[in-house]
């Protein structure tokens, strides 16, 4: 995953193995994401998403960035708009494929030592996105 945080390239990178996804159906499941960081302004280290997947339309329930030590620094705003569009694609394997954008604007978590209430616009592009294991 690539793209902007503050204006600041970012990337992180998928860990297929710690991230997970359940379907309920073929139309409705959630997708939890973590990615360990690879290129990231200082202070800043992995990154959670979760995903909710429904009739092909996805929405972003949570994101939370965390230092290096795995504190939480920012979060998703929760009176703010994201945009959030992924193809996702299931591979016989059992591994699932995602490409898309997230748009979102975070803020500084209670316990961090950032500015409270100011706002962290984050653009991210997804290529070739991937989960290997469903629902550990």
């Amino acid at each position: 995953m690539t793209g902007f945080l503050d204006g600041a390239p970012t990337s992180w990178r998928i860990d297929a193995e710690r991230s997970e996804y359940h379907f309920e159906s073929d139309d409705v499941g959630s997708l939890r994401i973590f990615a360990d960081p690879q290129e990231v302004p200082k202070d800043i280290g992995p990154i959670r998403l979760l995903v909710m997947m429904v009739e092909g339309t996805a929405s972003l329930l949570e994101l939370r960035i965390e230092d290096g030590a795995g504190n939480p620094v920012l979060r998703l705003a929760d009176d703010t708009g994201t945009r959030t569009i992924l193809d996702i694609e299931r591979d016989g394997d059992g591994s699932l494929r995602f490409n898309g954008e997230i748009e979102a604007h975070l803020v500084a978590h209670p316990m961090s030592d950032r500015v409270p209430g100011q706002r962290h616009p984050l653009v991210l592009d997804v290529v070739e996105g991937q989960i290997t294991v469903a629902g550990h």
